[in-house]
């Protein structure tokens, strides 16, 4: 197959590549061209008899050759009719734009840079606005032109020695909350205008010796941000001017207003309601576990529902509706169960599920990366099964209304694993990475049989763009981004070249 003809955009401010051509190009199989259309053979005049001796000139005939082209003009004219008719423009289209699938803008990919600092964790910071696609990176925001990837700004990540090691996928009013700090030490959280990269407010958590998160996690609701840390004690700010509104040791969030238990609310997850796993440690009347849906502005419990005897190991999966992964036994598989708007349960889902573990399982956004609310259905991907022999995961999905299991499937390639893609649509669309024997696709899974239908294909094994091991995929109007999983830079350990932080493709 030939490949694209090659450009490249250099930013002239940062010297980044936007590798138009040579990075997500070299990701793309172009669908086959249309194949051309035969022409109607020329007609041969026969050859004239002799005249006879004395007798006088014909008339000329029209030559073959003019004849020829009147007729290849009226069957070119014919043709153009028809293709318009159809919507294909077959002789206006240009061999590149044929040869690429479509438009060329939607092709692009920003280049990894290295921060110098350890991150070995997965950030879901992409977002987009009425003019950029904003891409959060170890060192910096950036905001880029949709069409060709060109940057227009960037905003450094604040402090000396800091990275941004995690941020919230809800960006709404264009504002984003991220956090930085610098390996383990990750407790200031800051807001970002996602239209310019100027930051709004920037707020460093105070010490907490009963802090029960190890990671930091950002959980949005509205104008509402509740962000914990290891060693920090969970904030709730408001996002459009940074007040802080509570946080999770006041006195009577949890039990009497002269309490003085240890109770923590851990896991908070945002969304359309704001819920948390509640741990009372010594010194309470109560020391069971409980889902409980939050009010955002106060932290006041609105509902709780009583976890098993596991349930600090308890996971909120979603929260619109609330589904809680109460397992009965630690580290084994999940017993979900979806609840109503008062806490009370409304279906449990059919059968034990192994979890595939999630990057950014812990990070507060709502569904998690490998759970989708679809309608009436809930989607995820699972590990495989103990008796495969090789890596590939399944997916499986259920009515929340009954709690049956619909379908399960398992992906058929080599070693190959099925990402589920946040997407604005109703469609479960899942990005299915390639490797040496396989090509990368986009599938489409029908919501009620899990039949698939696949989207669109890409070349197996890209040689100038990687997007990692574990893509976060996320589809925008026609475009497929992938935005970068897990890249580390613990000490010792190289970036490859071909490695990008985002790979902007066709969707369609």
């Amino acid at each position: 197959m030939d490949e694209p003809p090659k450009q490249k955009d250099t930013n002239a401010s940062t010297g980044a590549s936007a590798d138009m051509g040579t990075g997500a190009d070299d990701f793309v199989i172009a669908p086959p061209a249309p194949p051309v259309p035969q022409m109607p053979a020329v007609p041969q005049m026969p050859a004239a008899p002799p005249l006879p001796m004395g007798a006088p000139p014909p008339v000329r005939p029209a030559s073959p050759r003019r004849t020829g082209l009147i007729v290849l003009a009226v069957a070119l004219a014919v043709l153009l009719v028809a293709s318009l008719g159809a919507g294909v423009w077959m002789f206006v289209a240009s061999k590149k734009a044929v040869r690429a699938g479509g438009s060329r803008s939607v092709s692009w990919s920003l280049p990894y840079t290295r921060s110098g600092l350890e991150h070995p964790r997965m950030v879901r910071g992409l977002w987009f606005t009425g003019e950029a696609v904003v891409k959060a990176l170890p060192d910096r925001v950036v905001g880029l032109d949709p069409k060709r990837g060109k940057q227009l700004w960037e905003a450094p990540t604040p402090g000396s020695g800091s990275v941004m090691c995690q941020a919230s996928a809800d960006s709404t009013g264009d504002v984003a909350v991220l956090a930085r700090g610098s390996g383990e030490d990750c407790h200031t959280f800051y807001a970002v205008d996602l239209t310019s990269g100027r930051t709004l407010w920037e707020h460093a958590l105070d010490a907490d010796e009963w802090a029960p998160d190890d990671t930091p996690r950002i959980a949005r609701s509205g104008d509402v941000v509740v962000v914990s840390a290891k060693g920090g004690l969970t904030t709730a700010f408001r996002v459009s001017d940074g007040k802080q509104l509570w946080k999770d040791d006041d006195k009577g969030l949890y039990e009497g207003a002269d309490d003085k238990d240890t109770c923590r609310g851990r896991g908070y997850t945002g969304g359309k309601q704001l819920v948390r796993i509640r741990r009372c440690l010594v010194g309470s009347a109560d020391t069971a576990s409980y889902a409980e849906a939050a009010d955002p502005a106060t932290g006041r419990a609105k509902w709780r529902h009583k976890l098993g005897e596991h349930g600090t190991s308890g996971q909120v999966l979603a929260t619109s509706p609330v589904v809680v992964d109460d397992p009965g036994q630690p580290f084994a598989s999940m017993r979900l169960t979806v609840l109503g708007d008062d806490g009370a349960v409304r279906t449990r889902l059919e059968g034990e599920a192994k979890r595939r573990y999630a990057l950014s399982g812990g990070d507060g956004s709502a569904p998690v990366s490998d759970v989708q609310v679809k309608g009436d259905k809930l989607v995820m991907t699972l590990d495989p099964e103990e008796d495969d022999s090789d890596d590939n995961n399944r997916m499986a999905a259920w009515s929340l209304t009954t709690g049956k299991r619909l379908w399960e499937k398992r992906t058929t390639g080599y070693l190959q694993t099925f990402h589920l893609v946040a997407s604005e649509s109703d469609d479960i669309l899942a990005y299915v990475a390639g490797n040496i024997h396989d090509a990368a696709t986009l599938v489409r899974f029908d919501a009620d049989t899990g039949a698939r239908t696949v989207v669109r294909r890409y070349r197996p094994t890209p040689s100038k763009a990687w997007i990692g091991s574990d893509p976060y995929p996320v589809t925008h109007g026609r475009t497929l981004y992938l935005s970068a999983g897990y890249v580390t830079e613990e000490p010792g350990t190289g970036i490859k070249s071909r490695q990008k932080s985002l790979i902007a493709l066709p969707a369609s």
